[in-house]
């Protein structure tokens, strides 16, 4: 176990030692003659884990899991169950093209209950028996249905399904095909928000239902019609969207977190942890009020005494730190647990004994879980190095969690509850994929960035390192910027791509970032382009001076989002790179704050630009003030559906580019967000920077041209 004051002592002692980044023990690289490089290519073609339950005996785990295939453009889905104790697996769905199977949830310790498609009119729910494989119907909905859960107590499943203010989920089928035959598409609002992340708000909304079913002759049958368990809030509350839930134990309430609607959500945040019949007899009760902020990952105890979630006390910044609530039900009380814990959690469970709970947190580099035990608030971190997606409690000396890294995907390990770190390799989906090709490990530094305080970098070594050599580095400018970069697997930003590409990637951890305590992260509201930038030039200077290995002469850029916003900067403050990479980033803190579908984080972040000091301080940190020195080629990337950082911000930077002369590309999706997420747009996206910057650093990398064309 440790203590929130040896964190601390940790932390500090970590910036007093030179890691052997600077020079790697030589055991740690592979015969470069019998290792191939990491593509695009091989990225896109691993086997991806979706959501998984562990049985009731917890002696079995289903999960979906994807592939996609180059040849057909398409992908194959399937659920996979997997033996907990001998960690053999079995397709349990078939595995192929055109397959919906997701969300699988167990119903006993042989039937299964999943979503799909299945030549249904929508998504519906099926049931799938483990000794028989036979499958069934349980529902034939026209209105799509998503996020299952099912309380044996209750015998009863929650989902949720978009519909229309009074009408149930048929009527608000029929109302939404009526409405697309309409001869006139406009859309009208009198409030924000009017869009969000990727999509236009529209009147239907998400609302929680509830449905009987139970095993009948031994199939899982529906025994009653879907409730919406919020019909009877007040008309106002018609906006209030649920997110997660959770059913009481008895399956008489569930407990779930929301916005609470007003004309100031889209820049105040106000989350609402309410509590509700499972059969919808009256109306939701919000169980945190006085609490204004953002409220999350409501659970249920197992003994039913308790419900805890996490809850932040601003209501102007929703990245403020979040606390873990613990809520009496029966006196209707509440308190802070490990309140002193400087760092934020997201999300929570129940340990099956009532005296703990698991907290998920980012702690530098890697995101854990933590043990925390109730009576004392003492905690045990379970995870070592890597970035934590998903855990389940087995027994209470083990857990089963779902971890990636620089080094691999989503991959599912049992792992001791004391302590120990100890990991047991689960599943093995991508263990032939990943085979012969090169993975650097994870290594790190620490250096005195801004206010002279302690700093992580992150770096990983170049396909065909030797030491005798020198090659190129790469700094990649992370987003948020209220997130870090972990130790994590990425489809988008895989670090490990640039090194086989034969770069050093040095990653900046610097001010802003979410997993170095909370003062950490809200240092930078109000000075976005001075401790962050600050913090990467001296990280990076630091490490050129230290890394022989380096090409000091020849060194790229790279970010997506806040990272996208820091290129802009970076080329507005110095010239020193080769070429910079700047993918949905911001141009210009006024326009974005007038754009933007979260008006919130553009307040707290920059300010209101009417408010005269406020405008001040914005335009300080705005690349567009500093177009002038810009001079470093460019490649701008942007998306039509990216509503956070919006298409105009991209075109405007590019069209300062092109006016000024500066050598610019700009790569523009119709079809993308704020991510790149189609397969066959990511292997562009990689072609297109990958050839940018090996132009700039004559290089010749990775691009579509060695894969057959279609």
């Amino acid at each position: 176990m440790f203590s929130i004051r040896k964190i601390a002592i940790a932390f500090a002692l970590g910036t007093c030692v030179l890691a052997d980044v600077f020079n790697p023990d030589p055991s740690i690289f592979p015969d470069w003659s019998k290792t191939k490089r990491f593509t695009p290519v091989e990225q896109t073609q691993m086997d991806r884990m979706g959501g998984y339950d562990v049985s009731p005996n917890k002696k079995h785990v289903v999960y979906t899991h994807s592939q996609w295939d180059l040849s057909q453009n398409k992908y194959k889905r399937g659920l996979r169950l997997v033996n907990l104790e001998d960690s053999s697996s079995v397709d349990l769905t078939a595995f192929e093209f055109g397959n919906s199977d997701s969300n699988p949830v167990w119903i006993n310790d042989d039937i299964i209950a999943f979503t799909a498609v299945r030549g249904s009119p929508s998504t519906n729910i099926f049931a799938i028996s483990v000794s028989s494989k036979a499958v069934t119907q349980v529902t034939n909905y026209t209105n799509g249905i998503s996020s299952i859960s099912y309380s044996t107590a209750a015998k009863k499943f929650a989902f949720i399904s978009d519909v229309y203010q009074g009408m149930d989920m048929e009527q608000s089928s029929t109302e939404r095909e009526r409405r697309k035959g309409l001869p006139y598409h406009g859309v009208v609002y009198d409030q924000l928000r009017i869009r969000f992340w990727d999509t236009w708000n529209t009147d239907d909304k998400s609302r929680l239902f509830t449905m009987p079913a139970d095993i009948v002759n031994g199939v899982l049958t529906k025994t009653g019609d879907p409730v919406n368990v919020l019909e009877k809030f007040s008309p106002q509350y018609f906006g209030l969207i649920p997110d997660s839930y959770d059913f009481s134990p008895d399956g008489k309430n569930i407990v779930f977190s929301s916005n609470i609607p007003s004309r100031e959500q889209q820049w105040k945040s106000v989350g609402g942890i309410y509590v509700v019949p499972a059969d919808g007899s009256v109306a939701p009760v919000r169980v945190n009020n006085g609490m204004d902020g953002d409220a999350s990952s409501p659970v249920y105890s197992p003994d039913n005494k308790y419900i805890a979630w996490l809850q932040v006390f601003n209501p102007d910044n929703d990245n403020d730190i979040r606390k873990i609530i613990l809520y009496d039900i029966s006196n209707d009380t509440h308190r802070k647990v490990a309140n002193s814990f400087m760092d934020s959690p997201t999300s929570l469970q129940f340990s099956a004994d009532c005296t703990s709970l698991y907290a998920e947190v980012a702690l530098q580099k890697d995101v854990t879980v933590l043990k925390i035990n109730l009576s004392n608030d003492s905690m045990t971190r379970l995870t070592g190095d890597g970035y934590l997606t998903n855990w389940s409690e087995i027994s209470n000396e083990q857990i089963l969690v779902v971890l990636n890294s620089f080094q691999f995907p989503d991959t599912m390990f049992l792992v001791p509850a004391d302590g120990s770190k100890k990991k047991t390799q689960v599943t093995h989906d991508n263990d032939s994929n990943l085979k012969d090709l090169w993975f650097s490990p994870t290594e790190s530094y620490w250096f005195t960035g801004a206010l002279n305080q302690s700093v992580q970098a992150l770096v990983t070594y170049p396909y065909g390192f030797d030491s005798s050599k020198k090659f190129p580095v790469a700094l990649i400018v992370h987003g948020g910027p209220h997130v870090s970069w972990y130790d994590a697997w990425s489809y988008r930003w895989n670090i490990n791509m640039f090194a086989n590409q034969g770069y050093i990637p040095v990653i900046i951890n610097f001010h802003g970032g979410d997993a170095y305590t909370q003062p950490f992260s809200n240092s930078i509201l109000m000075n976005w382009g001075t401790y962050p930038y600050e913090d990467i030039m001296k990280g990076f200077d630091y490490f050129l001076e230290n890394a022989e290995f380096a090409d000091k002469s020849t060194t790229v850029a790279l970010g997506a989002s806040y990272g996208g916003y820091m290129i802009n900067w970076i080329n507005g403050h110095t010239d020193r790179f080769k070429a910079l990479v700047q993918h949905d980033g911001i141009f210009s803190t006024i326009s974005m704050f007038y754009s933007t579908e979260i008006m919130a984080f553009s307040t707290v972040e920059n300010g209101i630009p009417w408010i005269p000091e406020q405008r001040e301080s914005s335009e300080k940190n705005s690349p567009e003030k500093f177009v002038k020195n810009w001079k470093t080629p460019t490649l701008v990337v942007h998306s039509e559906k990216d509503f956070r950082v919006p298409l105009t911000e991209g075109i405007s930077c590019f069209s300062a580019l092109q006016r000024l002369g500066v050598e610019s590309r700009f790569l523009y999706f119709p079809d993308e967000n704020h991510w790149v997420l189609q397969p066959y747009n990511s292997l562009q996206w990689h072609s297109e920077v990958l050839d940018w910057i090996g132009k700039h650093t004559n290089k010749t990398n990775w691009n579509l041209s060695s894969i057959p064309s279609k």
